[in-house]
């Protein structure tokens, strides 16, 4: 279309084509001011669909071979309101051009070329299989520029993801695929690494794609730590800033702490990790001490055994207070939900027995919250889940030691609390303690032995029989970060980051009081759309220098 001396042309047509049909693509009201709002404004991405019955389908027209005109109105859009932006996607790979002709008519006047080279976002970004035994669906390693064609100019910065628990091989694709695009998005340059580990051990035992031994994976992330310290090392390119995802941040902060990883920052999202592992000032919270134990003093604790021996006896390493507090020189960051579910607080007495756990985890599933509570769970019935090795264990922790037990009417039961306070000597308590040792006999003892035992076991026995008295990091604010640092290293993404949310959360019910869009879940990094919380990944981006 031409206008010229109050004459309209309407015989110009804007051809697009392309050999392999490879590419769809939707109109929009875009501006070369305001492109990016498809991402960023949920009404700006509400235009690019229609809605059929209760299902939302894209606007999409397919680039064929043969070609597809531009709209009249779309192209006089150019000219009248400096609009003109389409937005295409591949739905497969391609090396073919986009093509954009213009006729006059049936003549041909102008044409050119977007040369392209579509493949999946894989090519895009670079992978570590840190993976401690075999899988079939594992995938080789992409460190190199070769095995990257697509990757786009990155600067001297790496950025590395280390996923959470529950996510195997396969399911670990999609979230690295979503965290770098969503970087990316931010503007981040940084060549992007996904990191893969084993903690989905167990996962299908029970019920599909759900993995049921926590603690395994728990060991599996101390196991992996040495091997993500090592790769980190060799990125001698420039700064590392590492990010980590629910128990991805035990790999990291064992990394971190324990093998000195050359990180020069460290961003915890949802980190499913006590608070007591990283700041030794905090106290124990009377939501992780189980009600039955609330009498008791804190010597009787299995979290405090510890406290028994001497530095040069290993089990004086069985605790989790400041397990990972060695920061060295890496600037770390705390970014937690007040609204998590799966790392929320629980007051009560946990479910026990495998039909009220799953009971009561069902009733969660319909309401939309499934996995809330587990992460405490999990900590409050150590030494008192019936199975062992569904979500917790039978031993230690907060199961008590039978050989204190009173017979009252011919009926058994646990030493009274004012007969604990009258406490036997330490010295008994070493072989003798107040919680169940049924199963780590052999640290119980006087001998140079018990140490020996604990150097050799220390973080499977903090996994399943040494419970966390303090609330998890992911969904809590601790102010001694801020202290160490001198300045804000807390940042509750629930409050700050959302955009809207999506149609369906409901206004949040937890905290009580709170004033946010909606309820920021445990994985709702990724599981809501980059709309709603873009402004956490621009911050991530900002914070790490990662443009």
């Amino acid at each position: 279309m031409r206008t010229e001396h109050g004459f309209t042309d309407t015989n110009y047509q804007f051809v697009l084509s392309q050999a392999d049909g490879a590419l769809r693509f939707a109109y929009t009201d875009l501006t070369p001011t305001n492109y990016i709002n498809f991402l960023l404004d949920t009404n700006e991405s509400g235009n690019l669909v229609y809605q059929a019955g209760n299902v939302d389908y894209a606007r999409l027209t397919t680039i064929s071979n043969n070609g597809v005109s531009l709209s009249p109105p779309f192209v006089a859009d150019i000219a009248t309101n400096n609009g003109g932006i389409i937005l295409v996607e591949a739905w497969t790979n391609t090396a073919q051009p986009l093509v954009l002709t213009v006729y006059h008519g049936t003549n041909q006047i102008a044409e050119t070329s977007l040369y392209l080279s579509i493949s999946e976002v894989e090519q895009m970004f670079r992978y570590k299989n840190l993976l401690l035994h075999p899988d079939p669906y594992q995938q080789p390693d992409r460190l190199t520029d070769e095995s990257v064609p697509n990757e786009p100019p990155t600067s001297d910065a790496n950025v590395i993801f280390v996923h959470g628990y529950n996510v195997n091989p396969n399911q670990a694709r999609g979230w690295f695929a979503d965290i770098y695009k969503r970087l990316y998005w931010s503007g981040s340059h940084a060549k992007f690494y996904g990191v893969g580990w084993s903690g989905y051990d167990t996962q299908g035992n029970l019920v599909s794609e759900v993995t049921a031994n926590y603690q395994t994976n728990v060991v599996h992330a101390f196991q992996t730590a040495p091997s993500l310290a090592d790769f980190i090392t060799t990125l001698t390119n420039g700064p590392t800033v590492v990010l980590a995802h629910s128990l991805g941040n035990m790999v990291a902060l064992s990394a971190l702490s324990d093998h000195d990883a050359p990180m020069s920052k460290y961003f915890m999202l949802d980190a499913a990790v006590a608070t007591e592992a990283i700041d030794p000032s905090i106290a124990a919270n009377s939501n992780m001490v189980r009600p039955d134990w609330q009498n008791y003093g804190s010597y009787a604790w299995a979290s405090d055994w510890y406290q028994l021996f001497s530095t040069n006896d290993y089990r004086s390493t069985l605790s989790w207070d400041n397990r990972l507090g060695n920061f060295g020189s890496t600037e770390v960051y705390n970014f937690y939900s007040s609204g998590e579910e799966v790392l929320r607080a629980y007051s009560g007495t946990p479910p026990s027995n495998l039909i009220l756990l799953f009971g009561y985890q069902l009733v969660q599933y319909i309401e939309g919250q499934s996995g809330t509570f587990v992460w405490a769970w999990q900590e409050k019935d150590k030494g008192r889940m019936s199975g062992n090795s569904i979500l917790s264990s039978d031993h230690g922790g907060w199961g008590f030691n039978s050989a204190y037990d009173f017979y009252v009417g011919g009926l058994e039961t646990n030493i009274p609390p004012t007969q604990a306070a009258a406490a036997p000597p330490s010295l008994i308590l070493v072989t003798n303690a107040f919680f169940d040792m049924s199963y780590d006999t052999a640290m119980f003892t006087n001998s140079p032995s018990g140490s020996t035992y604990a150097q050799s076991n220390q973080n499977r026995i903090l996994s399943d029989a040494i419970p966390a008295v303090t609330l998890p990091l992911g969904a809590n604010y601790d102010t001694n970060l801020d202290i160490v640092f001198g300045n804000t290293r807390n940042f509750d993404m629930q409050s700050l980051y959302e955009n809207g949310w999506p149609i369906g959360r409901g206004a949040p019910q937890y905290p009580t009081g709170t004033t946010a869009a909606g309820e920021w879940h445990h994985s709702d990094l990724r599981a809501v759309a980059y709309t709603f919380n873009y402004r956490l990944f621009n911050e991530m981006v900002t914070l790490g220098n990662l443009k």
